[in-house]
């Protein structure tokens, strides 16, 4: 969004020491503090009521230097629609973890930790958790809610291998077979018995190229996938098809054969099959020899001159008997006596 005037000053005029930030002046008014926080909170900031200031993961005043260099601004909110940032619905996460089959300690990364669903659950099940985010603004979040050990704000893509974490569990982004490229990363930071787990986009099922080329690792891995519930990410605002992706570091002695959920998307056009060409001409043409076969009898028929009444069989008559004259006598005989 495009910052305001009052906003921009505000922010020059703060009071920057390194991670706090605190706002000078006359006390705001509640509508422009809102509006304030709102773009700290974009770029990392939160208040903290014990600091007194809002503190951020980095130097504060790099993190707003390009808001008041360009006077513009991505809010949280804008991040979650136009970024296409889609949390981790409660019940992928849960199934995630079962995958993950966490133990007490473990070491856990989280390479696209966003607002920290993930993170949160893994570090409620025992483990200790690393994160990366690229976002200042989610990664205060993540900050805020001391669910992390760490939490780095960079693009995980730069960041060099460190093979030291027992698990690896992500939500990546899917864009442009994004997906892909992060999880490939992330594989490097497994320990030699580790696993990886993360929820992937559908299509890599079927695409080519680099899509390709992760099906042959997961299978040269001893990889499993399953599909994901129809509308799994409902609830965050996207119906986008999804899989869950196990790779473990090493192949285990013991595999299983990769079952990939499908080969193609749920909206592709049904193909219709067609059978052997000749053989539907053949068809055609015996269909036609017998519709000319029925019309040429029809024709046959209505070309039958029809018989004129007048030549017509005479009527059969019958006779029937005249009815007997009456009597003129009323007799009783035959009938008993009255009682």
């Amino acid at each position: 969004m495009k910052v305001s005037a009052d906003i921009l000053d505000a922010l020059a005029n703060a009071d920057i020491d390194g991670d706090r930030l605190v706002l000078t002046g006359p006390r705001m008014e509640p509508k422009l503090y809102q509006r304030v926080n709102e773009v700290l909170e974009a770029v990392g900031g939160r208040w903290t009521k014990n600091a007194a200031a809002h503190l951020f993961p980095t130097d504060a005043a790099e993190a707003i230097a390009p808001v008041i260099a360009s006077g513009q601004v991505v809010t949280l909110r804008e991040k979650r629609t136009d970024a296409q940032y889609f949390p981790t619905p409660t019940a992928v996460v849960d199934r995630l973890l079962e995958l993950t089959e966490l133990q007490p300690g473990m070491e856990v990364l989280e390479p696209s930790a966003g607002s920290g669903a993930i993170v949160t659950a893994a570090t409620a099940a025992g483990a200790v958790v690393d994160c990366f985010e690229r976002d200042p603004g989610y990664a205060a979040v993540l900050e805020e809610t001391g669910s992390a050990r760490s939490v780095r704000v960079v693009d995980f893509l730069t960041v060099p291998a460190d093979p030291r974490y027992d698990r690896v569990v992500m939500n990546p982004p899917f864009t442009r077979q994004a997906d892909v490229t992060h999880v490939q990363h992330a594989l490097q930071f497994l320990k030699p018995d580790g696993l990886l787990v993360a929820v992937m986009s559908h299509v890599v099922t079927y695409q080519k190229g680099a899509a390709a080329a992760f099906r042959s690792l997961v299978e040269q891995r001893g990889g499993q996938v399953e599909a994901l519930p129809e509308g799994a990410f409902a609830e965050s605002g996207t119906d986008v098809r999804t899989i869950i992706v196990s790779i473990p570091a090493a192949r285990p002695n013991v595999v299983q054969p990769v079952v990939w959920p499908s080969t193609e998307p749920a909206n592709a056009p049904k193909v219709v099959k067609y059978g052997d060409p000749a053989a539907i001409a053949k068809e055609i043409a015996d269909n036609l020899r017998e519709a000319t076969a029925i019309m040429d009898e029809l024709a046959r028929d209505l070309a039958r001159p029809v018989p004129r009444a007048a030549e017509a069989s005479a009527a059969v008559v019958t006779d029937l008997p005249l009815p007997a004259e009456p009597s003129g006598q009323l007799t009783f005989e035959g009938l008993g006596e009255a009682s």
